[in-house]
C-alpha cells in the first residue's frame, strides 16, 4: 500500500507575473463567467444522466462494486460518449477476478482486476471503502522497469532483469522498453522549470532535440520532490502537456449523477510520484516514425504525441495489458482439468517414505490455491522431513502434471523463499507413456532470495518394471530426470534422478545423487 505519511511533495509552480488589484469590470466578468459555468454544468448534468444510466449496462464486469466505482468515476462519461478523453482505465476489464499472492494481505492474497491502463487490487477487504486507498493501482512502472515483482510490502521476487516489452508506439518497436528506462530512473535532477524538454532517449545514449524547445507543451511547468527509495530526497520536472493533463477538470460520474470535477483526478493516486525526468523518443505509430515524449511515474507511464489530435496527444500507457503479459505469458491459467486419479493427486493423499538419511520425509496433498499463479487452481502438495517444510504447486491438466513452483516454510510456517517456474515444469503425462519416450522443459526460475537461473529438466522412460511397496508388489514406470541450470554451458550444475512412478499409487522410489526414499505407507483415493 502506498504509504503517503513517509513520503513529502513540493509543488513549484512555473514563475509567472500575476496582476494585483483588478477593476470592478473585470471582478464582475469573472463573476459571469463563473455563472455561465456553474449554468452549464448542471444542464450537462441533467442531459447526460440519462445517457450515461443507459452505458451502465456495456460497462465491464467488475471483480469488486468498489472497482467499478473507481471505473465510473473517469470512464463511465467516455463509454457514454459524453466526452472525448482519453481512457484512464479501459473500457472493459482485461481480466475476471483473480486473486495474486500478497504476503501482507488477509489469506496472503488479494483481490486484483486488469485494465489496459492498469491494474485495480484490495489490499485489506475489511478496510474502511470510504477511503480513497482503499482500492489501490499497484506500483506496475517499478515492477517492470526494475524486474522485481512484489507478492509483499518488503518481498519481491527478482527475475533478474526488467521487463522486454515495449513501452510505447506499436509491438513491434524494440525501443524503449521498460527494462530500457533502468537507465533513467531513481536519479534525481535539478530544477529546470521554465526550460523545455529537449533530451532525446537513443539505445546507445543520449542526444538532444533542439527544436522541441519550440512546443509549448514541452516547457517544463512544475518540480516535484519527494523522498526517494534510498531515503534521500529526489527531484523531477514535469512539462507543461503532462502537468495540464494531470491538473484539468473534467466531468465525472458521483453514484448516478455527473459533475464537473476540478481536478478530473488525483493524480498521486493513479500515477504515483514520477520517476525519471520525461525523454523524447522516436516509435513506430500505426507504421510510421513518430516523435513522443515519455515520462515514467511509479504506477503509469505517460506519452506526449505531438502528431495526434489534441485529446489524445497526452495519453497514458498500457501498462495494465504490458504487465499481464508479462508476469503470465508463460503461465497461462490452469485450472485441474485432468485426471487426479491416474496421477494421484486427489485432495487428501498421504505418503510416507523412509530415507537413506535415516529420517522418514511424508507427503500430502492439503489443498488448491488460487493464488500462487493468478488465475490458475493448482493443487498444493506438503512435503515435510526433519523438520523443514516445503510446498509445491501442481497443475493436473489434459496434457498431464506439471510443477508452477515451490515455497520453502520454517519450523512456524512463516514463508524464507518461494521459487515459481516459467513456464512450469513438465513431470508426467496423463496417460501411460511408452518406454523410450521423453521430454523437455526449459524454464527460468525466479525466487525470493536468489538471482534467476536458467533450468532445463529433460525426462525419458527407461522401463516398465515391478516394484516393492508396503502394499505387495506393483508396475511402475521407471523415469530418468536430468536437470541443468547455470550459465556455463561447458560445466552446468546437474542433477540426475531415477524415479518409479505407479499409476493410481504416485512415486513409490526415487533416487538422487546418493540419496534414496522408499515408499512406507500410502493413503490415496481408488481409481473412479
Amino acid at each position: 500500500m502506498h504509504m503517503m505519511e513517509h513520503r513529502r511533495i513540493r509543488l513549484e509552480p512555473k514563475r509567472r507575473g500575476r496582476r494585483f488589484g483588478a477593476s470592478r469590470k473585470h471582478r464582475a466578468r469573472v463573476a459571469r463567467r463563473a455563472l455561465h459555468r456553474s449554468l452549464l454544468a448542471t444542464v450537462i448534468a441533467l442531459l447526460l444522466g440519462a445517457t450515461l444510466a443507459s452505458a451502465s449496462s456495456a460497462a465491464p464486469d467488475f471483480a469488486d462494486g468498489s472497482f467499478g466505482r473507481v471505473w465510473a468515476r473517469t470512464d463511465a462519461p467516455v463509454l457514454a460518449g459524453s466526452v472525448s478523453r482519453t481512457w484512464f482505465w479501459g473500457p472493459a476489464a482485461d481480466t475476471g477476478a483473480l486473486y495474486e499472492r500478497y504476503l501482507d494481505a488477509p489469506g496472503q492474497e488479494r483481490l486484483v482486476q486488469y485494465y489496459d491502463k492498469g491494474r485495480m487490487e484490495i489490499n485489506d477487504p475489511a478496510g474502511d471503502q470510504s477511503s480513497p486507498w482503499f482500492v489501490t493501482s499497484g506500483l506496475l512502472d517499478r515492477e517492470l522497469i526494475s524486474g522485481r515483482i512484489q507478492i509483499g510490502s518488503n518481498t519481491f521476487l527478482n527475475t533478474g532483469s526488467g521487463a522486454n516489452v515495449p513501452v510505447a508506439g506499436d509491438p513491434i518497436n524494440t525501443f524503449p522498453t521498460y527494462a530500457d528506462f533502468q537507465r533513467l530512473v531513481d536519479q534525481g535532477q535539478p530544477d529546470r522549470t521554465g526550460q523545455a524538454a529537449t533530451t532525446v532517449f537513443l539505445p546507445d545514449g543520449m542526444s538532444s532535440r533542439p527544436e522541441a524547445a519550440n512546443d509549448a507543451n514541452a516547457q517544463y511547468d512544475h518540480y516535484v520532490t519527494y523522498t526517494g527509495p534510498s531515503g534521500s530526497q529526489v527531484g523531477y520536472n514535469i512539462p507543461n502537456a503532462f502537468w495540464n493533463f494531470m491538473t484539468q477538470p473534467g466531468l465525472i460520474q458521483n453514484g448516478n449523477s455527473t459533475e464537473t470535477a476540478n481536478p478530473l483526478f488525483d493524480w498521486l493516486f493513479v500515477l504515483g510520484y514520477p520517476i525519471s525526468d520525461p525523454v523524447w523518443v522516436q516509435v513506430q505509430l500505426q507504421g510510421t516514425a513518430q516523435w513522443v515524449l515519455i515520462q515514467p511515474f511509479e504506477r503509469r507511464v505517460l506519452t506526449y504525441t505531438p502528431s495526434n489530435p489534441a485529446a489524445w496527444q497526452v495519453e497514458m500507457g498500457n501498462i495494465g495489458q504490458h504487465y499481464y503479459r508479462w508476469r503470465y505469458q508463460t503461465t497461462p491459467s490452469s485450472t485441474q482439468s485432468g485426471d487426479p486419479t491416474y496421477l494421484a493427486m486427489q485432495l487428501g493423499n498421504r505418503w510416507q517414505y523412509g530415507t537413506s538419511s535415516g529420517s522418514d520425509e511424508n507427503w500430502q496433498i492439503t489443498g488448491v490455491s488460487r493464488s500462487f499463479s493468478a488465475g490458475s487452481q493448482l493443487l498444493t502438495r506438503l512435503q515435510e522431513t526433519d523438520g523443514s517444510r516445503e510446498i509445491t504447486y501442481w497443475s493436473v491438466t489434459p496434457s498431464g502434471l506439471d510443477l508452477y513452483g515451490s515455497d520453502q516454510l520454517d519450523a512456524t510456517g512463516a514463508l524464507t523463499d518461494s521459487t515459481i517456474y516459467w513456464p512450469p515444469i513438465h513431470y508426467f503425462p496423463d496417460h501411460d507413456p511408452y518406454i523410450g519416450q521423453s521430454w523437455s522443459t526449459e524454464t527460468t526460475a525466479i525466487s525470493i532470495n536468489a538471482p534467476p537461473r536458467q533450468i532445463t529438466v529433460s525426462v525419458q522412460v527407461a522401463a516398465w518394471q515391478i516394484v516393492s511397496t508396503p502394499a505387495g508388489l506393483t508396475n511402475a514406470w521407471k523415469l530418468s530426470y536430468v536437470e541443468w541450470s547455470g550459465e556455463n554451458t561447458q560445466h552446468p550444475n546437474q542433477t540426475t534422478t531415477t524415479l518409479w512412478f505407479s499409476p493410481n499409487v504416485g512415486t513409490v522410489q526415487w533416487v538422487s545423487d546418493g540419496f534414496a526414499a522408499q515408499l512406507k505407507s500410502a493413503t490415496t483415493l481408488p481409481p473412479k
